[in-house]
């Protein structure tokens, strides 16, 4: 009772520490997991070609990686030109949309009967309070300028995981001590990889897509900034749950300031909601499944967890290092019930089955000798 005591305080003791150094390296930590999940992405992308009978024949390995590379990088760089120029723009078109909204609720005040129309200075002190325009204005460009910062070194980190990707099976087997150890840390290793690569490629695709339908639902009906919306819809739908509720609020706020106008704002918010609901309800589940196969409470528990450490960049993240966690767990026999109790359906592919199997053959050996 007094080992286990201690081994529980121990284990206390031990995730306050690692979530301390988590919470003080976040701008450390995330470049980095940034730059791992991003290799995952380009180099299931890579293999992915490779299958192609045609062009995979003709292009080694290391030109797919480098183009996967180089495309990466030019909308990265395209993204932050993106997000950039339309700070400028939201700043010169602030003065309409300030009496677009001014008007839009003078338009409420009488739909609701109110005698006295409610000034901007009204609105501004009961809804928003004592902003400064000014100084969200400066913030926000220092904050483009750090995301820019940012961007650079993930793009740093990649392009050296990409090159050091090549070369770590060897490593590997080098640095095992036998080669029973070395195989059974290459099964791990590939586990991780083949299941997180095609959950982050076949994810990235589908953000792709939805940013592309979102695109031409605002495009249509006349949004401004169409595609840096579109482009924040696609980003936000990486955190499961709220993403997609935050990415369809921005347009929608946007919508109300441009246009003033109820029914518009309806248009926008249907369409753009019945986009999240087609590719999260109908796309997703075909292509995706239950590839990482989590509990939806551990879900919303990792995602509560790493938006509490690393915030928005913690949120995007959370689903691949929690499956990362809990696929390590499943290949280890003392650690696996530990993996089952945080999946969705407690199935891990063959390590389950073989243990099944010995579990069945067990069963059947008392019964030959009657």
């Amino acid at each position: 009772m007094n080992s286990r005591f201690r081994n529980l305080v121990y284990g206390l003791a031990f995730a306050i520490m690692v979530g301390f150094v988590l919470r003080i390296g976040k701008p450390i930590f995330i470049p980095i997991m940034s730059g791992i999940i991003s290799v995952y992405v380009l180099s299931t992308m890579a293999t992915s070609v490779g299958r192609v009978p045609i062009i995979g024949s003709l292009i080694p390995l290391w030109l797919r990686h480098l183009v996967a590379l180089l495309v990466f990088i030019f909308f990265g760089f395209l993204l932050v030109v993106l997000f950039a120029e339309n700070i400028q723009q939201v700043i010169a078109l602030a003065p309409q949309y300030q009496a677009t909204l001014l008007g839009f609720a003078g338009d409420i005040a009488r739909m609701l009967g109110i005698d006295d129309e409610p000034s901007w200075a009204t609105i501004r002190n009961l809804i928003l309070g004592q902003i400064d325009l000014q100084r969200i204005i400066s913030t926000t460009v220092t904050s483009v300028s750090v995301l820019g910062g940012q961007v650079f070194v993930v793009f740093l980190y990649a392009s050296f995981l990409m090159a050091e990707r090549l070369h770590f099976s060897r490593k590997i087997i080098l640095a095992a001590t036998t080669q029973d150890d070395a195989k059974r840390i290459m099964e791990v290793v590939g586990n991780v990889n083949e299941r997180i690569g095609n959950y982050l490629t076949v994810k990235t695709l589908i953000n792709v897509m939805l940013g592309l339908i979102s695109y031409a639902c605002m495009r249509l009906i006349g949004v401004d900034f169409a595609g840096f919306f579109a482009v924040l819809i696609g980003v936000l739908n990486y955190i499961p749950y709220v993403g997609s509720l935050v990415g369809v609020a921005f347009p929608v706020l946007l919508t109300a300031a441009q246009f003033g106008s109820i029914d518009t704002i309806l248009i926008v918010l249907v369409s753009l909601t019945a986009s999240q609901m087609f590719m999260g309800g109908v796309v997703e589940p075909r292509l995706l499944g239950r590839s990482m196969n989590l509990s939806p409470f551990v879900v919303l528990i990792s995602l509560t967890v790493w938006y509490a450490l690393w915030g928005i960049g913690g949120a995007i993240l959370a689903v691949p290092m929690t499956s990362v966690v809990v696929i390590i767990l499943a290949e280890f026999s003392p650690t696996q019930p530990i993996a089952i109790l945080l999946s969705q359906n407690g199935d891990f592919g063959s390590n389950n089955k073989k243990a099944a199997a010995s579990g069945q053959e067990g069963k059947r050996q008392p019964a030959a000798p009657g």
